[in-house]
């Protein structure tokens, strides 16, 4: 049950843990490790043979809570007690520093560094006894349990073993990394310093000294001293205690240059003996230098490849296009960004382009991570005539024919909704066959809104600004000022939320629905008769507009406000939070434009704004429909999600947003197909893939380093509280009068418009969604900036929606 240090090689880390083998490795090296020894596995075994069912399968909360206090309330068999009594003896009794060694830890990515509990300058037998059931209980925290699960780590088989060290009561210590942990370059090492033990240090209790260490020559090459205002030092008593360090050694460096110099030759032993990079904790005792734990560097990474960088306009554009309508999909949206973003493609094929398929023009890897790689459309010589002929087919759709054309795809969608209604009683090929009918159906929408409404309006938006320009008027107008007043479908979903607003404030509701915690507002409304006489009227509200989402083209990631109406209702105490705007309905565009032409041109000019409008109408619908059509296929999916957790496949239906959909496929055909694995690993990269795909690489001749700039989408200035919005379970957080800062914006934000001072974002254009409301409110807005979300949330910026661009004025935090 004993192992002492110089007895412990790495073969013995099943027995001893990560910390304990390392250490043992350490000291057989001959490298200044303070003596002590490893409370083995075996140990805690014997001890917790008595609640060996409660330990053996993973975890739930309430399991580890169970787990943890049992172990508290073991009483140690007597060879546990006697083995580690005898080795506390025979180390001579000192103050120890008694660490948790878990036999899961320091795995190759993934340190595992702080799940488990330390207690430092524990004296006596029972107090040592005492700190070794805590480290052992400390391996059932909620936090560790987590912890593995993220790492996708099993709690079945997991043992816990203790490292008991003698005490250095330390002058100075801290963290050295012998190459950088973020770059991983070789060629420096980092260490950190300040007063008293390392433990200041390694739980960020501090600001520390940091210096840049040179490996050949051996020197310091960089040095940034921290405020280090306060230490932690052994008690004599026992135990520790954290006091002030005088003012005039908080600015004085901690640890000398040729203390620094000594670390790097300990660095340079270190990783010479295991042949990597190394995390070492160290420590000085007046001249004396020690070794307090060694572990792999598990925070180093390589460079992470992202989208393929771009070089013009055109390619630009069409690459922040497909990362605004896809913002950050996950593995399984894939299916669908491949479905939709093929019919752009063959459009632009159609078009004379030379345009690969779209499972080229976006790709996953195996860690989830999605990437546009360098796939630019190029012209062919059939551009000349393929692409008039393109435009002349839109353009001789007639616009007014979508209310027929609407009724035609509502017939398709209540078709697939029955389909869906028996698909429990069905099995799992109709499930599938149903995704792929809807996900198709969306797609094909997705083609006749190109073709029949966006392209036709890029052509009747040039006259009409080819038309205002030569009406020479007064005040600014721009195209989309004529949408106006328009019936389209976003319009319309606004105006019923603003009136849903206001039957609120009427019944009194408005209280249980801003003051509720997040998710609980159902509940809240359903305390009273005027709160449930609300939620039906909601209810008839999502029943007709509930297909929103948050994130349109990306329909097994996201829930719509049907689905989940708590989404909704953060959305709308969002609105009631201040006195909602109305759009401008007074003036007339359009009149106004009218009286301004010459004769000839009025009946021009009034079949163009007429055309243009509808199309918009059209533009507007077919999303809302495909919204619609994406409800019937993450609904299928929901169904299949519930299969694989019935089956043990999955943990979680949530989970199978991590697979493919050709995982998916292959699961259903296979039951024996463990899923939880590779959904484990894209859980752990989820940050990373993020990054990636709004990370943007342009080509030398961008100058990145100016002020936020972004494209100018709705003309003025306003200056306000940047409050940066992620997503909408963060809606709540907008206050009236803020600037409204976020990576892109679709339908489903545009009421926010109406508390936002200016809106900024990630992503879009003059002619998204975002442009569009924004003019409509009256409010500035600075789109595809590329980094607003990294502005600093409360600091005061000032938008400029005619120059594009975004000024921090202050840096103060609200």
């Amino acid at each position: 049950m004993i192992k002492w240090f110089d007895n412990i090689t790495s073969a013995d880390t099943a027995r001893v843990g990560g910390k304990g083998a390392n250490l043992g490795e350490c000291a057989r090296a001959g490298l200044p490790v303070p003596p002590g020894f490893c409370v083995s596995t075996d140990a805690y075994r014997e001890a917790t043979r008595s609640i060996a069912q409660l330990l053996a399968a993973d975890a739930t909360r309430r399991d580890a809570e169970a787990a943890r206090h049992r172990i508290l309330e073991l009483s140690l068999p007597e060879a546990v007690r006697s083995a580690i009594s005898d080795a506390y003896v025979q180390l001579g009794e000192p103050a120890v520093a008694v660490r948790s060694s878990a036999t899961a830890e320091d795995l190759a990515d993934a340190s595992f560094a702080g799940q488990q509990d330390t207690y430092l300058g524990v004296i006596g037998i029972e107090a040592v006894l005492d700190a070794v059931r805590h480290c052992w209980a400390s391996l059932w925290t909620d936090r560790a349990v987590d912890y593995r699960r993220q790492q996708g780590v099993s709690d079945d088989g997991l043992a816990l073993a203790v490292v008991i060290q003698e005490m250095v009561a330390a002058d100075t210590a801290g963290v050295l990394f012998t190459r950088d942990p973020v770059t991983g370059d070789d060629s420096t090492m980092l260490a950190s310093s300040s007063y008293g033990l390392g433990e200041s240090v390694v739980a960020a209790l501090v600001t520390p000294d940091m210096f840049t260490l040179s490996r050949s020559p051996a020197a310091v090459v960089a040095r940034e001293i921290g405020s280090k205002d306060t230490r932690i030092d052994p008690t004599p008593d026992g135990g520790t205690t954290s006091r002030e360090v005088a003012e005039a050694d908080r600015s004085t460096q901690s640890v000398t240059d040729n203390q620094l110099l000594r670390l790097i030759d300990l660095g340079e032993r270190v990783e010479a003996h295991y042949g990597t990079g190394q995390d070492i904790e160290w420590g000085f005792s007046g001249h004396n230098l020690y070794l307090l734990q060694a572990r792999p560097i598990t925070t180093s990474v390589t460079a992470i490849e992202g989208h393929a960088p771009v070089k013009g306009r055109f390619a630009r554009f069409l690459r922040d296009d497909v990362m605004e309508h896809f913002p950050a999909p996950f593995p399984l949206d894939l299916y669908a960004v491949h479905k939709v973003q093929g019919v752009v493609q063959n459009l632009m094929h159609a078009a004379g382009l030379k345009a690969g398929s779209a499972e080229a023009f976006v790709q996953g890897d195996e860690d989830g991570i999605i990437r546009i790689p360098e796939n630019k459309p190029r012209p062919s010589i059939a551009i000349l005539t393929r692409l008039p002929r393109l435009f002349a087919a839109g353009m001789s759709h007639t616009p007014t024919l979508w209310t027929d054309e609407e009724a035609a795809w509502s017939e398709q969608l209540a078709d697939l909704t029955n389909r869906f209604e028996n698909l429990a009683s069905g099995g799992d090929t109709d499930a599938l066959e149903l995704i792929g009918h809807a996900v198709e159906d969306a797609a094909s929408i997705t083609a006749d809104r190109f073709l029949h409404y966006l392209a036709p309006m890029m052509v009747n938006r040039t006259l009409a600004a080819w038309f205002i320009k030569l009406a020479r008027l007064e005040r600014a107008i721009t195209p989309e000022d004529l949408y106006v007043g328009v019936q389209y479908k976003t319009a319309d979903i606004t105006r019923a939320i603003n009136g849903l607003a206001a039957m609120a404030r009427e019944s009194g509701v408005t209280e249980p629905i801003m003051e509720a915690e997040q998710g609980d507002a159902i509940l809240a409304l359903s305390a009273t008769q005027e709160g449930r006489s609300f939620q039906s009227q909601v209810s008839e509200f999502l029943a007709e507009c509930g297909a929103r989402t948050a994130r349109l083209y990306l329909p097994f990631s996201n829930r719509s406000w049907r689905e989940d109406p708590e989404i909704f209702y953060a959305l709308l105490a969002s609105t009631l939070r201040g006195e909602p705007l109305e759009p401008n309905l007074t003036a007339n565009a359009a009149q106004e434009i009218e009286q301004r032409l010459p004769g000839f041109l009025r009946k021009r000019w009034r079949t163009n704004t007429a055309q243009l409008r509808a199309r918009h109408i059209g533009r507007e619908g077919t999303v809302y429909l495909i919204e619609e059509f994406f409800c019937v296929a993450r609904a299928a999916m929901d169904e299949i999600a519930r299969r694989l957790v019935h089956r043990k496949q999955l943990d979680d239906a949530a989970d199978i947003r991590f697979l493919y959909f050709e995982e998916v496929e292959n699961a259903l055909r296979d039951a024996g197909v463990a899923l939880q694995p590779v959904v484990a690993k894209r859980r752990r990269k989820r940050g990373t893939a993020e990054a990636v795909w709004w990370g943007r690489v342009f080509d030398g001749d961008d100058d990145e380093a100016a002020a936020l700039r972004g494209l100018p989408a709705s003309a003025g200035q306003a200056s306000g509280t940047a409050r940066v919005i992620h997503s909408p379970q963060e809606f709540h957080r907008l206050q009236p009068g803020d600037i409204l800062v976020c990576p892109y914006t679709d339908p489903t934000w545009t009421p926010l418009f109406a508390l936002a001072a200016a809106v900024v974002a990630d992503s879009g254009g003059p002619l998204s969604h975002a442009a569009i409301v924004a003019r409509e409110y009256g409010i500035p807005a600075v789109l595809g900036t590329g980094s607003a979300t990294s502005l600093p949330d409360g600091a005061t910026v000032l938008v400029d929606g005619a120059a594009g661009t975004v000024t921090v004025l202050d840096g103060a935090q609200s």
